[in-house]
């Protein structure tokens, strides 16, 4: 009779059982992590890292970028007179001196007016001749006493007034005549023609842009460098720039002007270089690299392996010698290279950080330690 007690309670299992399946899924792990903890309390198991030592290092970075060779000084030339252009002697590449003429517009007007001009000198001359005679004869006969000295003042009127008359006669003749000098465009400088805004026929407006004229001498060097090169409180402390298809071809040059903007498409800032003596094979338009080479400055650099983060900036572990426990802490990035990250804020000569391993470690953590090179 038994048998049948035991098939009872044996009936009792099934419904039980049919729920194990989930009931383990969910507790076996927070089982076997609780054993792996109380296991590695037990078997006082310290996990092993490499660290390093922070120090300082010289952190002299050279930076390049691509450009062109441009004049120190540029003109941009245009008529100071309307007209029709009638004439264009100088194309693009083409070098010119200085009071060559360029250009040349219709001087017909101009023409008309000289001619205008001079006849109107003409007559204020023959009539200061005039009055000039008749005051000599007031003058005569008002000292004999022939006449009164109201005509006498009279005659001096006329004259100081012909005197006049012919003065703006005269600045009207200066006017004109430069009114017709300009009618032909010349070149300001010795130099290079770099660029041409006009076409016979083609009817001008004064100050309309005609050329542009690379003044013979000293050169520029133009070109962009990555914003983040220039984050730094250094200068650039020498440069040196090279043909592109040339590199053997080099010259020296200097700082001249750092742009206050950034390209903020690109990224980069605009560097304007003076070449001190350039060899003969630099020359305008020349396609040129430069590398400028950022002065030392001591900065702790540490390998990208190391970066962590904490509350989600950048981080690294740091090591407490006397309790062998690691700590995360925040620091600030100054720039990020290939393979090193140079640490602007955060770490101090001395300090202990962890190289490899930081993955599978958590604050107070003990560890082992292993010296490692920083560099």
């Amino acid at each position: 009779m038994p048998t049948p007690l035991v098939t009872r309670q044996m009936g009792r299992l099934p419904p039980t059982s049919r729920k194990s399946p989930w009931l383990l899924a969910a507790v076996l792990p927070l089982l076997l992590a609780s054993c792996s903890e109380d296991a590695s309390e037990k078997t006082g198991y310290v996990p092993t890292v490499r660290v390093a030592t922070a120090a300082t290092v010289s952190d002299a970075v050279t930076v390049s970028g691509t450009g062109e060779v441009k004049p120190r000084v540029e003109s941009v030339l245009s008529f100071k007179v309307s007209g029709r252009v009638i004439a264009r002697d100088v194309e693009v590449g083409d070098r010119v001196k200085v009071g060559q003429v360029l250009a040349r517009i219709d001087p017909t007007e101009q023409k008309a007016d000289l001619a205008a001009a001079e006849a109107a000198i003409r007559a204020r001359q023959a009539t200061l001749r005039t009055a000039e005679s008749y005051l000599n004869r007031r003058r005569t006969l008002t000292q004999t006493g022939a006449l009164p000295q109201q005509q006498l003042d009279e005659a001096i009127q006329q004259y100081d007034s012909a005197v006049n008359d012919l003065d703006a006669a005269q600045a009207n003749l200066a006017s004109v005549q430069e009114s017709l000098a300009q009618t032909e465009l010349k070149a300001d400088a010795d130099g290079l023609i770099t660029a041409v805004s006009i076409e016979p026929g083609e009817v001008v407006q004064p100050s309309s842009a005609a050329f542009e004229l690379a003044h013979d001498g000293e050169l520029d060097a133009v070109f962009n460098v990555d914003e983040s090169a220039l984050t730094r409180d250094d200068q650039p402390e020498s440069v040196e720039v090279a043909l592109v298809d040339r590199p053997d071809i080099r010259a020296v040059a200097k700082i001249q002007e750092i742009s206050p903007s950034v390209d903020r498409k690109l990224g980069t800032v605009r560097l304007k270089l003076s070449i001190t003596d350039p060899p003969p094979e630099i020359t305008l338009g020349s396609a040129i690299v430069a590398y400028a080479k950022l002065s030392e400055v001591g900065r702790i650099s540490i390998p990208s392996q190391s970066l962590t983060s904490a509350n989600g900036k950048p981080a690294v572990f740091v090591v407490d010698p006397s309790t062998e426990t690691v700590e995360t802490r925040q620091i600030e990035v100054l720039r990020y290279d290939a393979d090193r990250i140079i640490v602007a804020n955060g770490l101090e000569p001395g300090d202990q950080f962890v190289v490899e391993g930081t993955q599978f470690l958590y604050p107070t953590q003990k560890v082992r330690t292993v010296q490692g090179d920083a560099q």
